[in-house]
């Protein structure tokens, strides 16, 4: 929903960015894997305990995803490939929020105040959910069909889940994201089955 109404603008904000960056000689695929090693970092501190810091860092692992395809545009390098590898990192990049928080709270409860196996299960469920998000998009597109609808795209997740880090409210961001993501599934679900009737 957020993608849809706030793309122009965003695209109109970061050309000059991602012209500027595209002079230093980055690449966008370089600024996208730059994205997933900084996610490893938050990945990392999600699993020591240290939420604040790890939405911190989200920040700016958002920042890099966001401006690696105005880098590839202002350089002329915008390519199926680099779209492949950018949606491929973009779900190694959820996995690295969901997984570690999984970990934090299930498997490693020695943290003070995360010692909650339901909030691991939500952060699992919420995972599937999210990446099915994206698959029914991807599948659909890759028979013809249009699925871009839904609630909760991948802007407002991540949103949601940098909320959750910053603000040490993760079971509340889980359960939002969990149940809007399942309604999104749905709404794609629906959308691709009336353009198939």
């Amino acid at each position: 929903m957020l993608d849809q109404k706030l793309r122009a603008g965003w695209d109109r904000m970061a050309r000059p960015v991602g012209k500027a960056i595209g002079r230093s000689g980055i690449s966008a695929n370089a600024l996208t894997t730059a994205g997933l090693l900084i996610q490893g970092v938050v990945a990392w501190a999600i699993i020591d305990g240290r939420l604040v810091l790890a939405g911190l860092v989200a920040i700016a692992g958002a920042l890099a995803d966001g401006f690696d395809g105005a880098v590839a545009k202002a350089k002329g390098q915008a390519s199926p490939f680099g779209a492949f590898y950018d949606s491929t990192v973009d779900r190694i990049s959820d996995a690295l929020y969901f997984v570690p928080l999984a970990w934090l709270y299930g498997v490693a409860p020695d943290i003070p105040g995360h010692d909650d196996p339901r909030v691991a299960a939500l952060a699992l469920v919420t995972l599937v959910a999210s990446f099915m998000v994206s698959y029914v998009r991807a599948r659909a597109e890759g028979l013809g069909f249009d699925a871009k609808v839904g609630i909760a795209e991948r802007a407002e997740r991540v949103i949601l889940i940098i909320a959750g880090l910053l603000f040490d409210i993760v079971p509340i961001a889980l359960a939002i994201l969990g149940a809007l993501s399942i309604v999104t599934f749905l709404q794609r679900v629906f959308h691709v089955r009336a353009q198939a009737r």
